[in-house]
Formats: C-alpha cells, structure tokens, sequence
C-alpha cells in the first residue's frame, strides 16, 4: 500500500470514529427531533415529490432514523425499495427490492435487516432517487461510508449505464456529519444533495 492510501486509510478510520461517537452521544429526544427535521426536508425536495420509485435503507447503529421519511413516500404512494446485499460476483453488490412493511425485512449476511427473498427486484434504473447512508459528509458530494464500497460502486454502475446517468443520490445524516472537506480517493463517487436536520446542500452550490 502507497504512503498516499495509508493516509487515506488512517484519514477515513479517524473521520468514522470521530462521527460515530457524535452519533452515539446523541438523546433519544434529540435522535427523534433531528430524524423529524431532515424527514421534512427530504419530502420537499423536487425530485423526491416528482419520485415514483425511491430507494430508502434501514437504520443502523446509531444512524438517523428514515422510517418517518419511508412512511411518508409510502403515504404518497410511492414504491419504495431498500437494499439487499446480492451474493452474485457481478456488481452492483447493492440489489433493491420493493418492501411494503418492517415483516418483509429479514437479517442478512451482515447482520443487518434486509428484503426477504419474496420481495421483487427493481433495477436500479428504475429508481428515481436514493437515499444514502454515511458517516460523514461535504459540500462538494464527498462521503465516507463504512468502507465496503457498496454505495460508490452502485452509483458508478448507474452513471456508466449505456442509457444515460438516473438517479439522484441523497446523503441522509445528522448536520454534525457534514464536515469541510472528506478524505476521498479515485474510487469514491460524489453524491448529487445532502439532506441534513438543519439544511439541504446541493453539492458543488450554495446550500438552501
């Protein structure tokens, strides 16, 4: 490994241990009220209220909480799907599968609630927006996940599609997640908009 990817590495480490222990220290009370305000900032984003198909995904550890945002699109009759890790070789890793409540979702290799095996596929072309989960955050569309690369190697797929790029990615966190700048390396794909409890930044603009 090259003295730029151990720094990398080491960058990307402390950035999570720094974000997740933010998130942990975190009251149910304060959790709850910053979960409601971004829920509503992300329902009034024009390409969400324009969505027919929106690709949300279960929280996790001490990540914000996106059944209020999930409950919502359901209300509006939106089809929403969330994310399945497939075991086939072939990317993107990341399948997305059209849930319609908690007794749907099942644990899956990692631990983590996933679609059962009944739940119907919905390729990734046919969603119109996906919420993303993340540790940390910039104004330019950098992110640092949890390092599976999952998400950056979906949003590659869907932007190299012969058809043309679709889908509009959404980081979805805490303000406090949103830092000046994130370590990020050639594999890491810029998302589109940041929603936070307090504002909604579209990336390389000024946040509204």
């Amino acid at each position: 490994m090259s003295p730029a990817d151990l720094w990398l590495r080491d960058e990307k480490r402390a950035l999570r241990r720094a974000m997740t222990g933010r998130r942990e220290e975190l009251s149910a009370e304060q959790r709850a009220q910053s979960a409601q305000a971004a829920t509503d900032r992300f329902l009034e984003l024009p390409e969400v209220t324009a969505a027919r198909v929106v690709a949300a995904f279960v929280s996790t550890r001490s990540e914000i909480d996106t059944s209020r945002a999930v409950e919502g699109l359901r209300r509006r009759g939106v089809t929403v799907v969330l994310p399945r890790v497939s075991a086939e070789l072939l990317p993107p890793r990341l399948r997305f599968h059209k849930v319609e409540g908690p007794s749907e979702l099942v644990f899956g290799i990692f631990g983590l609630l996933e679609p059962g095996p009944g739940c119907p596929e919905i390729a990734p072309h046919d969603i119109d927006v996906f919420m993303v989960p993340g540790l940390a955050f910039d104004a330019r569309g950098g992110r640092v996940g949890y390092g599976g690369g999952y998400y950056d190697e979906l949003m590659a797929y869907v932007r190299a599609h012969p058809d043309g790029p679709s889908g509009f990615f959404v980081g979805f966190g805490y303000d406090f997640q949103l830092t000046e700048s994130c370590p990020t390396g050639e594999w890491d794909v810029p998302i589109d908009c940041i929603v936070t409890d307090t504002r909604v930044i579209r990336c390389g603009s000024v946040p509204e």
